[in-house]
């Protein structure tokens, strides 16, 4: 039976359709017939073919009825999957573009401030550090060693000799570092926010 319904299913839906009404009201002669010809006696012979023939079409028939159903069902409800998706991507798509915005302007803000706070030390803070301040040959290690997220070792991480380097540039890359850390965190807050939003519109989906 399967068979059957695989093979009409690959005909166009009003063949289907009619196909199976067809089948329904030969199934459907056929057993009224075979009620009939009891009054025939010169074709009574084919009174019980009849009546079996027409059985089985009439179930074939309502078979076939229920398989169309329920294909149409399930075409109507993908149907409205399809538009309630394309709804949430188009939702999707306006908070995706928000997000991006949001997440600019934020950025924008963060490297504003870091290269007014760098003017400052340039104009102001820089001369008076390398005035007042010599950094040590420790300090530029140690440094450079949190940067690589590793511990300071040797005699070069207590060496107190001059290093040469001015006071305004490590004042400059802890404001670069702080800037960057702050990017970072608003970049994460953005992904938080979409992956929140994202699940919410694709939930109501459902």
């Amino acid at each position: 039976m399967w068979l059957f319904t695989w093979m009409l299913s690959l005909l166009p839906d009003s063949v289907f359709v009619w196909i199976t009404y067809m089948l329904f009201g030969l199934g459907l002669a056929l057993y009224v017939a075979s009620k009939l010809v009891s009054w025939i006696p010169v074709l009574l012979q084919y009174r019980l073919p009849a009546e079996l023939g027409g059985v089985l079409l009439l179930i074939v028939g309502a078979y076939l009825f229920g398989v169309h159903d329920t294909e149409m069902t399930w075409q109507a409800r993908v149907k409205e999957m399809e538009a309630k998706v394309a709804v949430a991507e188009a939702k999707a798509q306006q908070v995706n573009t928000v997000i991006q915005e949001k997440i600019v302007t934020r950025i924008k803000t963060i490297k504003e401030t870091v290269y007014v706070n760098k003017e400052i030390v340039k104009e102001v803070a820089g001369t008076q550090l390398d005035n007042q301040c010599t950094l040590p040959k420790s300090t530029v290690v140690l440094h450079d060693s949190a940067s690589r997220n590793e511990v300071a070792r040797g005699p070069s991480s207590t060496d107190g000799t001059p290093s040469g380097i001015e006071a305004h540039r490590l004042l400059d890359r802890v404001i670069e570092n702080y800037g960057a850390c702050y990017e970072n965190a608003e970049k994460l807050k953005a992904w938080q926010e979409w992956y929140r939003v994202q699940k919410q519109i694709f939930e109501e989906v459902k």
